[in-house]
């Protein structure tokens, strides 16, 4: 099979990063993914959103939550205008800025609950969350004394409205479209047996398609071959685990590995460096 990886876009240095784009989309998105979770916020436009198999026709105030690694991508009409705020958010920001009984990424877990992943809100709360929008974006773009701070608050208190928001009145999650239910069911299976042996005849059997079918499905939601999918997620989860402590090898074989060279090289063809170095490095994901 081809051998392909998903394409990674985009970068974060920050603990969020806010972006207000009003511009057309005058080319068409390839899929990808990011190492940070993504919301955006659709406030006016035409078209589609994909987001790990699954379309979603979005509304304006349509909220899209894309979790770190999902694949997406953006069907905009290029001629209507697409205006949108994006804002970007590293994982370890909500860990830090959560509590025991409370996680700031209930959101992204809640939407992966329900299997949307576009959160739609009422007048009501869509004025709150524009009002808390316009904040978090001027106090971003201010210089004045401890707008940092002010910042992270805004940031915290609009995850908060959207934690809430997956459980209040005035909220709702869109449905996805009925033609990309089975692909987003074999990202599932995939997800849910990522560490195991999976061949292309198995997993055809399983979801009772042809397999030639099912490769064709798969990459037309995807943008990807199923052995790059399994390829890409597998090294990711263990360079994750390498990150918290796990050796290589161990790594290796928790991620449905049986040949460590294989796996070595697969890993630095990704990566651009050894399981071990990361390892000896402490590397984060």
């Amino acid at each position: 099979m081809e051998e392909q990886n998903y394409e990674k876009r985009g970068y974060l240095l920050e603990a969020f990063r806010l972006f207000h784009l009003d511009s057309a989309l005058t080319e068409d998105t390839a899929f990808h993914y990011h190492e940070f979770h993504k919301i955006v916020f659709f406030l006016s436009g035409k078209g589609n959103y994909i987001v790990e198999g699954r379309s979603y026709a979005l509304k304006p105030y349509d909220i899209v939550l894309v979790q770190r690694g999902a694949i997406h991508k953006a069907e905009i009409s290029p001629e209507e205008r697409y205006e949108r705020v994006i804002l970007y958010i590293d994982p370890a920001f909500l860990d830090a800025q959560s509590s025991a009984r409370s996680r700031l990424d209930r959101c992204f877990s809640t939407a992966a609950r329900e299997k949307s992943c576009v959160l739609r809100p009422d007048y009501d709360r869509r004025e709150s969350l524009l009002q808390l929008l316009s904040a978090l974006e001027a106090a971003s773009k201010s210089e004045a004394y401890a707008h940092d701070l002010l910042s992270r608050a805004l940031a915290v208190q609009l995850l908060v409205e959207l934690g809430r928001g997956v459980s209040a009145d005035g909220y709702h999650y869109a449905a996805a479209e009925n033609n990309g239910e089975k692909a987003a069911e074999i990202l599932e299976y995939l997800h849910e047996h990522l560490t195991e042996e999976i061949s292309i005849d198995r997993l055809a059997e399983e979801f009772y398609l042809s397999k030639y079918y099912m490769m064709r499905l798969f990459r037309a939601r995807t943008g990807f071959t199923i052995h790059a999918y399994l390829t890409d997620k597998r090294l990711h989860l263990a360079r994750e685990l390498i990150a918290h402590g796990m050796t290589a090898s161990e790594a290796c074989y928790r991620c449905g590995y049986r040949d460590y060279s294989a796996f070595s090289r697969a890993y630095k063809k990704r990566f651009a460096a050894t399981p071990r170095s990361h390892a000896r490095d402490g590397a984060r994901p």
